[in-house]
């Protein structure tokens, strides 16, 4: 069963899509969902979890971030510190209904949403588990992973530096392509759609590449954490989820698997499936 729901997160409507197994008891154990980079609730890896979770007995919350999908806020800027504040939002929704065990409230967020709930559970002790697909350690790396070729990386620094100098000058920042923050190689575009923020504020790109997430990683011991990347992904290359697993402390566990890509959850693919219901069922038992 699902409901279409909003909810509020600094002083912005959010949409949401809450979903629950169609027969099941109450004091329901609950994930937040999480998209990536401007992408949206109804995205091909959100729509598999949420399809998934109710039928081995998790109640869901997807929704669209700030400035995503039907959500209120301006479009293009992504902020870390905001997605943070709207993960905990949403915790606070999924604690606030009846169906929910407000106690056995976990995160799942995929790429940007990866960090996003490390970082949002590393400072909420509700989020009882974490799931971090396709994320990274260190944002000047993963940057400089994206832009790796002399002439991309001066393009790059040159976006920082222009967008940096407007900012601090008191203008509004200049605006960029998507693929000129994150490339992606066009086998894999089909993932995006109407729906997805396609030009960010260049601040998006400043205030992710100052972000780190494996500073905020060990906080979530020993709570379980399951890190899970594409070994041949070259969005974010599993270097990164390496590096987030390095800093993390006790009850993490790390599954590089060939075969997929970046967008993994959109697959169906039966052994991350497999994966993720072994680990559910050890660390995040839905009875």
């Amino acid at each position: 069963m699902q409901e279409n729901i909003t909810f509020q997160s600094g002083g912005l409507t959010l949409s949401g899509v809450f979903h629950t197994p169609d027969e099941g008891p109450k004091n329901l154990p609950a994930f937040v969902i999480m998209h990536g980079f401007g992408g949206h609730k109804n995205g091909p890896p959100q729509l598999w979890s949420t399809s998934q979770f109710p039928q081995w007995g998790y109640a869901c919350l997807n929704f669209d971030f700030r400035g995503c999908g039907e959500s209120e806020g301006p479009r293009g800027l992504v902020v870390p510190a905001e997605e943070i504040a709207d993960c905990k939002a949403a915790i606070d929704y999924l604690a606030s209904r009846p169906e929910v065990d407000a106690s056995r409230i976990a995160l799942l967020g995929t790429s940007y949403g990866a960090v996003v709930a490390v970082a949002a559970a590393a400072d909420d002790m509700r989020a009882q588990a974490v799931i971090a697909q396709g994320g990274w350690g260190a944002s000047e790396i993963f940057f400089a992973d994206l832009h790796h070729t002399p002439e991309a990386a001066s393009k790059f620094s040159a976006m920082i530096e222009d967008g940096r100098a407007k900012l601090a000058a008191g203008d509004e920042a200049p605006r960029a392509h998507r693929f000129d923050i994150v490339p992606i190689p066009e086998a894999l575009r089909a993932n995006f759609d109407d729906i997805s923020i396609m030009e960010f504020s260049v601040e998006t790109a400043i205030e992710t590449l100052d972000f780190c997430p494996q500073d905020y990683v060990a906080k979530l011991a020993p709570r379980p954490l399951m890190i899970i990347h594409a070994a041949a992904d070259i969005v974010v290359r599993p270097s990164g989820s390496m590096d987030l697993f390095a800093h993390a402390g006790e009850n993490a566990e790390l599954y590089i698997l060939s075969g997929v890509d970046h967008f993994m959850f959109a697959e169906n693919d039966p052994r991350v499936i497999n994966i993720l219901k072994d680990w559910m069922d050890k660390y995040f038992p839905s009875t």
